[in-house]
């Protein structure tokens, strides 16, 4: 006999066509809702995911939470999903999507003493093939998705087994109708076609997911005498009131006598232009995710030595990070109002973060040795600068240092700015070489006051380092040993470091980068394009095939202005100006390329000014040799994924595209949508498309309906070859060494330390932060080869085995302190 399992649902979306106040108090009605509903028909059963609701409902109507948890007692309220919210899981991190169901784990265990085991995503716009990786690592058994629809991407059943990079798996089912819910009048039509669908792939068990839903709503009175009546009319059938945790156990026990078929792979795409809408909010995220990184392992770093924290900050941080990865917000998918406001709360997130870590700095300042050189006469005393290394394995690079070097200007060097003698002494004492570069104000530029200086560091891990600038009359000139050549302008338009080399001519289609004196990237070098994109902030909602690929191209920038800004030795600079304004357009891209001695790679800084509808710009990175289809690797959520061309997709922090000898490495910290095709990489930058929008609309209709993402953007990315370390360059690029001036005082710990490294470097932290009652630490890593790996983590001195990690496997560990006498690294699951 066939069983039919009711799956009654309302799907929420707290931001979307609302704000986050209406989607919210809409989870309290629909729960009161369904609570009546339940007390009518006492065989009705309800899933409900997403912790952020219901400690909505807790806080603000607690008699409906107490229904709530009388309802799960009473075995008919099925807790599921196990995340803060429902997340896009294209876009968001994989250490942000442990920490949605870490947090739902938590929250859910404290209030109701239960533990979701099955993911749920409702209306999620496709998923990673690391998911399976991260569902395992957080205990997820069972996965429960609508999209993509059938239509979109085939499966070999409606039930398998998903299995990620790592080989961890869980049991995935994706209802045969495509959606999450109904209409009041088709739940009869609705059970023949899940019927018939258990019978041509020889289900027993079958699910029906029922329901009005987006603004809450839920099964209806006449939904359930719909399935009453059907029933009754099937008696061949069993129908039965169910949850996702009961559906998914008889999956289970029905593969024990028939094995599901495993699917590799990601699960996608669809929807396609929300990996490129909104990219305010796209940028302000990305920023979010880094900052909670760096301010929640600095934390923990700091209170493990001194004992101070600002934990509750955190929290909350933690929290806005976790609701704006919401799939209507990060995708861009919401109502301008909305977004407005969901940029307002990740700002907030970064304020936060930004004070953790000046407070956890401060304390770690005041305990180290900050002094600086004593001065004769009355002279000022140099700056002390207290750097911050975030990540677990040596930092080898350049960081800027900058402050006023007296109280007041210093007159006696007016229009001297440039021989104003300076020194730079590094936490050994000793003079280290520095390049003078421009402050970042511009108040009496010829007179000295503040300096700011570009310093080579080489930092240790999880650590710090004292630096100090200062005004010193005869100031002496450090020896530098360094064999490589330094970073110059030798002409206009031209920046070289010895490795790379950086060309760029006023009238042309691109610029042009050399390695080694082969050219990095082929045709007429890095260049812009223009598009036709009339859809809506989704693209094609209807996955029209034609929303798939870029509209007819409409314009091909020129670079329209250069300027050298630095010429070494450590640091060149060259500004060019790419611009549509040879064909009367009013929209520019800024792109500032950075060489620096002895880094193998370019970086480039992009200011954009976007003002076009219905368009979208795109970078364009032809390949150096042509050829036939063009390939990449593309980072995703937890794993590396191998394309070809395919029309928009969605990737992560890095693109390795072409192939070894004849290829190149793609870094950026803002952008998530690429496009294969004719030789070439095309990361979009910005689509100027209407908010919510569903039907496609030419520029010209409707001007005075807004559009997202006008006005100015600031990102950077970075150029590598093929070979380049993308996953380090990406975690320099997101998390930089934090640089802060401190007061001199004579601490009792050295000039330098470290307090923690992992090694291997491929094991890379995920997260890393404190307990709750900060009696130890939190670490979650994964290896990023294909090779097993035995991670050791240093902590404090101690050198702390962490056991055995599979290739792409998600560890997780809980590192204390036994009686105050050895660390020790437990395995701590989800």
């Amino acid at each position: 006999m066939i069983t039919v399992h009711l799956i009654a649902n309302a799907h929420l979306d707290p931001v979307w066509l609302w704000d986050s106040r209406e989607g919210l108090n809409e989870g309290i009605s629909t729960c009161r809702t369904i609570l009546n509903l339940m007390d009518e028909f006492p065989d009705l059963t309800f899933i409900r995911g997403e912790a952020a609701i219901y400690d909505h409902i807790e806080q603000h109507d607690p008699e409906t939470f107490a229904r709530i948890r009388q309802a799960v007692e009473a075995g008919r309220w099925d807790i599921v999903g196990g995340t803060w919210i429902q997340p896009d899981t294209n876009l968001t991190s994989a250490a942000i999507l442990l920490r949605h169901f870490e947090r739902g784990r938590d929250y859910f265990q404290a209030k109701f003493n239960h533990i979701p085991r099955i993911a749920w995503a409702a209306d999620s716009f496709g998923h990673s093939a690391g998911l399976p990786t991260i569902l395992a690592a957080a205990g997820m058994t069972g996965f429960a998705f609508t999209r993509p629809f059938p239509k979109e991407q085939k499966l070999p059943s409606p039930a398998f087994w998903w299995e990620g990079p790592d080989g961890s798996r869980v049991l995935a089912y994706r209802p045969p109708l495509g959606w999450y819910g109904c209409e009041r009048a088709e739940m009869a039509r609705r059970l023949d076609d899940t019927l018939k669908t258990a019978q041509d792939h020889g289900l027993a068990h079958a699910a029906c997911f029922y329901g009005l839903g987006n603004h809450g709503g839920g099964p209806t009175r006449r939904l359930l005498r719909d399935i009453a009546e059907w029933s009754v009319n099937h008696p061949e059938i069993k129908v039965v009131h169910s949850g996702l945790h009961r559906f998914f156990a008889a999956l289970a026990e029905e593969n024990e006598r028939s094995e599901w078929p495993t699917y590799r792979g990601e699960l996608g795409y669809c929807l396609r232009g929300c990996y490129a809408s909104a990219l305010r909010i796209k940028t302000a995220y990305r920023a979010s995710e880094a900052a909670l990184a760096r301010a929640e392992s600095l934390d923990a770093s700091v209170h493990g030595l001194t004992g101070a924290s600002a934990a509750s900050q955190l929290h909350e941080a933690a929290d806005a990070v976790l609701f704006n990865s919401f799939h209507d917000i990060l995708p861009g998918s919401s109502i301008e109002r909305a977004l407005d406001e969901q940029l307002q709360q990740i700002g907030l997130a970064l304020h936060h973060c930004r004070g953790v870590e000046f407070q956890a700095l401060n304390a770690l300042a005041g305990r180290v040795d900050t002094s600086v050189p004593h001065v004769e006469g009355d002279f000022p005393t140099a700056v002390a600068f207290l750097v911050w290394n975030p990540h677990p394995q040596p930092y080898s690079g350049h960081i800027e240092l900058e402050n006023c070097l007296d109280a007041r200007p210093i007159f006696s060097y007016d229009g001297k700015y440039d021989v104003l003698p300076l020194e730079v002494r590094g936490p050994s004492g000793k003079l280290i070489p520095f390049q003078r570069i421009r402050t970042e104000h511009d108040f009496l530029r010829n007179l000295p006051w503040r300096m700011r200086v570009l310093v080579p560091v080489e930092l240790p891990p999880l650590g710090w380092s004292v630096y100090s600038l200062g005004w010193v009359e005869g100031a002496g000139q450090p020896v530098d040993q360094r064999s490589s050549a330094p970073a110059l302008a030798p002409v206009e338009g031209c920046i070289a470091n010895g490795k790379f080399k950086v060309e760029a001519q006023v009238g042309t289609k691109g610029v042009h980068l050399w390695r080694d004196g082969q050219p990095l990237l082929g045709g007429e070098g890095m260049g812009i394009e223009v598009y036709d994109d009339p859809w809506g902030s989704w693209g094609g909602l209807s996955e029209e095939p034609e929303s798939l690929l870029p509209g007819k191209k409409l314009q091909t920038w020129q670079v329209e202005k250069i300027s050298t800004l630095e010429s070494g030795p450590e640091r060149a600079v060259m500004w060019v100006r790419l611009s549509n304004a040879h064909e009367g357009g009013a929209s520019w891209l800024d792109l500032t390329f950075s060489l620096y001695r002895e880094r193998d790679a370019v970086d480039v800084a992009a200011r954009l000014r976007w003002n076009e509808r219905a368009k979208r710009l795109k970078l364009v990175l032809p390949l150096p040799k042509p050829g036939g289809e063009v390939q990449a690797d593309f980072e995703v959520p937890a794993a590396v994924v191998h394309r070809h061309e395919n029309g928009e997709v969605p990737g992560g922090r890095w693109v390795r595209a072409g192939e070894s000898g004849c290829g190149f490495s793609f870094i950026s910290d803002a952008l998530y949508s690429f496009e294969l095709r004719e030789g070439a990489l095309r990361p979009t930058i910005v689509r100027s498309t209407r908010y919510a929008a569903y039907s496609p609309l030419p520029a010209e209709e409707e001007p005075w309906v807004p559009a997202l993402d006008g006005g100015e953007f600031k990102f950077h990315f970075i150029l590598g070859d093929y070979s380049a370390p993308g996953d380090q360059l990406a975690r320099h690029l997101e998390m930089p060494p934090l640089v802060q001036s401190v007061p001199a005082v004579p601490g009792n710990l050295p000039r330098s330390g470290s307090l923690g490294a992992l090694f291997p470097a491929p094991v890379r932290i995920l997260s890393l932060r404190k307990s709750p009652d900060g009696s130890s630490l939190l670490l979650r890593a994964q290896n990023t080869e294909d090779r097993l790996s035995q991670p050791i983590f240093t902590w404090q001195g101690a050198e702390i085995p962490l056991g055995p990690l599979r290739p792409f496997a998600i560890g997780a560990w809980t590192i204390a302190n036994i009686d105050g006498k050895a660390w020790i690294a437990r395995p701590s699951g989800m």
